[in-house]
């Protein structure tokens, strides 16, 4: 277990310091070089249903002198796909290496998935290259397949979509 009880919430402007130097990270990590700068970070806070969902450890009984506790571990972005009708982005899925394997990156998918589907969307996009094999997989793993490149993202190789109607059915 992470050694602390993890919450997936809205990012907010308080958020922007740590979610600016999380994704500083995640584009090291994943060799990306189209980036976001705070500037366009704020923004997508009032973009609402859509924004970045944050994945935040909160102290416990047993962690609470953890420097785990109130850090956020992890981030997704769920974006408009004006190009696509009924769809959205997911972009930008990371979380520190030190907290992978508790199924964080997993809670952050559901809750943009369900926040797509309540807003009655029907599919999600996203975009990935070959180094995020894990994400990958995870994605394959929650019912998202092939489809042909959708955007202009020439650091993206791999292009999948998830049918959410399908999927809620399935219970996915």
């Amino acid at each position: 277990m992470p050694p602390a009880t993890v919450s997936i919430r809205r990012a907010t402007a308080s958020d922007l310091p740590s979610l600016h130097a999380l994704l500083q990270l995640y584009y090291s990590e994943g060799d990306v070089h189209h980036t976001e700068d705070e500037q366009s970070l704020h923004a997508t806070l009032n973009q609402h249903p859509y924004g970045f969902f944050l994945a935040e450890l909160s102290p416990t009984a047993t962690t609470a002198q953890s420097a785990a506790a109130n850090t956020i571990a992890g981030c997704v972005l769920y974006r408009a796909l004006d190009t696509i009708p009924q769809a959205a982005e997911c972009k930008r899925l990371f979380v520190l290496p030190e907290f992978r394997g508790h199924n964080i990156a997993a809670r952050l998918m559901d809750t943009l998935e369900d926040t797509a589907r309540d807003s009655g969307l029907r599919w999600i996009y996203l975009d990935s290259k070959e180094n995020f094999q894990a994400a990958i997989t995870m994605y394959r793993g929650r019912g998202y397949t092939d489809c042909p490149r959708y955007n202009q993202n020439a650091e993206a190789t791999i292009f999948l979509r998830k049918d959410l109607a399908i999927h809620k059915e399935l219970g996915m």
